[in-house]
């Protein structure tokens, strides 16, 4: 008997093995990082994540910071209660809040604290200028985008960059932050009231601190462009609150494999292309995306 070996299926073969041992391999490195993760998650101090909360009430109650969701933070009925703490590093801090529908949000900032001395304060007195006070503002938001992100706004009308930077939805003061720059400038020209100046000092002050935040920055300025950056929800003086997105599961990896979910993937896959496009093309620097733990 005359026997064939049919050399494409044995390359066939053997590729496939290669991809299968490759696969396992990935799939043990992935393990071996979750549980890292895992055991990592919660070693930080619980008291002294619960102290960042408390200063940042503190200042809230002080009308010294302000945000959307200060109240759900502060509050006496707050929505919003420390469930886990997952970092406290120099240059980072993440808190897992839950929330009162039972699901969770995270708490992030690059400071601890709200620094009123140095870098969080744009206005350290009321201003006692809206247009001027708007005319400096703007001016720092296009002088940080430049710097940190290499990029330009000289197209982009005032108001609208704020709605770029900010959830449009979120802003107090939206009657001198959102409407038509030219026009807040005459309408403010010749008019002062006190407790206004006070409640845009402070909400000027809590975008500053926002604005000179990487992530921040990053997150919100492309949230629109390709709806694939983490969602913010809102913020509270310098500190942002995120969407809580678990880790990829590995054992569900050859399920999404199936044909009927490939076009969403692709798609996907395609919207992540684009973004990295956006970040080669547009930034005046190589960025570099990392995670780094101590």
């Amino acid at each position: 008997m005359k026997i064939t070996i049919h050399w494409g299926r044995v390359f066939g073969l053997f590729i496939a093995i290669i991809v299968g041992f490759i696969a396992i391999i990935c799939f043990k490195l992935i393990n071996k990082s979750n549980q890292f993760y895992d055991e990592d998650i919660g070693q930080c101090d619980m008291h002294e994540a619960q102290e960042i909360i408390d200063n940042l009430c503190e200042l809230y109650s002080l009308s010294q910071v302000t945000g959307s969701h200060c109240s759900s933070l502060c509050n006496i009925n707050s929505t919003l209660t420390l469930a886990q703490c997952l970092s406290l590093s120099q240059s980072k801090i993440v808190l897992l809040m839950s929330t009162n529908t039972s699901s969770y949000v995270v708490l992030k900032s690059t400071r601890r604290y709200f620094d009123k001395h140095h870098t969080d304060l744009l206005f350290h007195e009321p201003i006692v200028s809206i247009p001027s006070a708007l005319l400096t503002f703007y001016d720092i938001i296009n002088s940080t985008l430049d710097r940190h992100l290499g990029i330009s706004n000289d197209n982009l009308k005032n108001e609208d960059l704020i709605r770029r930077l900010f959830r449009y939805d979120r802003i107090e003061n939206s009657m001198i932050l959102l409407d038509k720059f030219e026009e807040v400038i005459v309408k403010y020209n010749d008019y002062y009231e006190h407790n206004l100046a006070l409640s845009l000092t402070t909400e000027l002050n809590t975008l500053f601190s926002l604005i000179t935040q990487h992530e921040f920055l990053l997150s919100h300025y492309y949230r629109s462009k390709h709806e694939l950056m983490p969602k913010i929800i809102g913020w509270c003086g310098h500190i942002y609150i995120t969407e809580h997105l678990t880790p990829l599961n590995h054992p569900m990896i050859e399920e999404q494999l199936n044909s009927e979910t490939w076009i969403p993937k692709a798609w996907l896959a395609n919207r992540l292309l684009q973004l990295i496009d956006s970040f080669d093309s547009e930034l005046h620097v190589p960025l570099h995306l990392c995670d780094l733990r101590k």
